[in-house]
């Protein structure tokens, strides 16, 4: 009898583990629902997510009627379940990506240099595709080697696809009269061309140009 309890307390805790490793499976293919499931999660949770749940679904309905019981039959039928179901759940685990979520995913353009030779500059776009994506301009002081990043108020939850090659320029930065300020434009390589800010980067900010 106590065998057959402890025997339910770790098929519980098995339940526990695959319910938890497909809640995670779906959370990082969705990251946190800000974007839609591709076809390789897709495949994943067609073969190895709804499998999962109808295991979980299967062991609370045996778990309410007292399974095992003390058959042998019943015992080896349990384990098994718990095998599969472990089993399945390291699949998913293994499975899950979170970029885009917990971290950052990141399409930049090819690295240029203002005219003046002060600055490294290149366009960063963060999590695009997804809801939560936004764009910024990264630039790296040549002298002192200090990184700043600047947040853009492009509508880059427009972008719905984007061309890239080996060398890819979507940003350009022309200097004005004011020292560490200039203009950024959007070029016609960029799904969003004829954007225009003006970057003051002293202050670390951009302000939109009509």
């Amino acid at each position: 009898m106590l065998l057959l309890q402890l025997i339910r307390v770790i098929w519980a805790l098995v339940i526990l583990v695959n319910l938890s490793a497909v809640m995670w499976f779906i959370l990082g293919t969705t990251a946190n629902f800000q974007r839609g499931i591709d076809l390789v999660s897709t495949v994943v949770l067609v073969y190895f997510g709804i499998p999962s749940i109808l295991l979980i679904i299967l062991s609370i309905i045996l778990l309410f009627k007292r399974w095992p019981s003390s058959s042998s039959w019943s015992i080896i039928g349990v384990f098994i379940i718990i095998i599969c179901m472990l089993s399945l759940s390291s699949i998913l685990f293994k499975n899950v990506n979170t970029s885009g979520w917990l971290t950052e995913n990141i399409t930049t353009d090819t690295l240029q240099t203002t005219a003046d030779g002060q600055y490294e500059y290149q366009l960063e776009l963060i999590n695009l595709f997804q809801k939560n994506s936004y764009a910024r301009l990264y630039l790296k002081n040549v002298s002192t080697g200090e990184e700043i990043r600047i947040p853009l108020e492009i509508p880059v939850t427009n972008i719905r696809g984007l061309s890239e090659g080996k060398v890819n320029y979507w940003i350009a930065l022309e200097a004005t009269s004011k020292r560490d300020v200039f203009i950024l434009y959007t070029t016609s390589k960029f799904p969003l061309p004829n954007e225009k800010y003006e970057i003051d980067v002293k202050i670390g900010k951009a302000m939109k140009v009509q």
